[in-house]
C-alpha cells in the first residue's frame, strides 16, 4: 500500500498502576497533521556467533524520536503536552487565558494516535498508529514577516518513544480499516475521549 496522507494527531495523558494496568485521560486532538516521522533504535547487528555462524541476533526495541509537524498549536493543545495550567489574566474588562512557560511546567508522558491513508489497488485504506507513551520536548519558535504573498507556516514538535509499563512493554499499535471514521473511532478507543 502506498501512503497518500495524514490526518488526525491526537493526544492523551498516560497513567500506569504498579501493576502495569495503561490508561489515557484528557484525549484530543492536538492539531491539523501536516507530516510525521520517526527514528527507532534497534539491536542492529548485535549477533551471537555458534557453530561458525549467527545463531541469535537482538532486534528490540531500544526507543526512538518522533517528529510531528502540524498546522499550529492551539493554548489547550500546547498546555497539556507541556504540562502547564492556564492562568486567568485580566485586561481591563477582558479576562485571558496565558500559558507561563517556567520552572512550574512539568511536560507529562502521552500516548499519541495518527492516522496515515494508503491506497492499495486503487482503494483508500486509513491505517491508524498509535504511540502508547511519548515525551514531548520543550519546542522551537519561528516566524516570518508577511510578504506580497503568503509563506505557509507550521509548527514542528519532536518527543521522545518509550516502552509503556504494560507487561509486554508495547510501545506502538496499529490498525487499518475500510474508513477514516473506524480509524479515529480505534485511536479513542485506546486514548479516551476529553470528558466534559
Amino acid at each position: 500500500m502506498a501512503k497518500i496522507g495524514l490526518s488526525y494527531p491526537y493526544v492523551a495523558k498516560y497513567n500506569a498502576t504498579e501493576e502495569g494496568v495503561v490508561t489515557y485521560t484528557q484525549g484530543q486532538v492536538l492539531a491539523k497533521a501536516v507530516e510525521m516521522s520517526t527514528s527507532i533504535e534497534a539491536g542492529k547487528d548485535n549477533n551471537l556467533n555458534a557453530d561458525n555462524g549467527v545463531a541469535e541476533t537482538d532486534s528490540t526495541f531500544g526507543g526512538g524520536e518522533l517528529s510531528v509537524t502540524t498546522d499550529d498549536l492551539m493554548q489547550e493543545a500546547s498546555a497539556l503536552i507541556m504540562g502547564i495550567t492556564p492562568k486567568k489574566l485580566t485586561i481591563g474588562e477582558e479576562t485571558i487565558n496565558e500559558l507561563i512557560y517556567d520552572d512550574n511546567m512539568n511536560p507529562p508522558y502521552l500516548g499519541m494516535g495518527l492516522i496515515i491513508k494508503k491506497q492499495k489497488d486503487s482503494a483508500p485504506k486509513w491505517r491508524a498508529v498509535v504511540f502508547t507513551k511519548i515525551k514531548f520536548s520543550i519546542f522551537d519558535e519561528a516566524a516570518t514577516t508577511q510578504g506580497g504573498t503568503i509563506e505557509w507556516q507550521t509548527s514542528e514538535i519532536a518527543a521522545t518513544i518509550m516502552r509503556d509499563d504494560s507487561a509486554n512493554h508495547a510501545w506502538k499499535r496499529e490498525a487499518t480499516f475500510d474508513t477514516e471514521g473506524e480509524a479515529r473511532a480505534y485511536i479513542k478507543a485506546i486514548l479516551g475521549e476529553k470528558s466534559a
